[in-house]
């Protein structure tokens, strides 16, 4: 019930500034680009 009550959230995720969600959001995009060309890259050598 946490995720549904944001006062029931004892991490306070809801009340989080917008500059740390933005933060997380765009480390975990480039997380997801980088592993998407280390993935494109070992395809790359193994196809080769």
């Amino acid at each position: 019930m946490a995720i549904i009550d944001p006062r029931l959230d004892p991490d306070g995720a809801q009340g989080a500034p917008l500059w740390r969600r933005l933060a997380w959001m765009a480390g975990i995009w480039a997380a997801s680009v980088v592993t998407l060309g280390v993935v494109a890259g070992v395809l790359r050598m193994w196809l080769w």
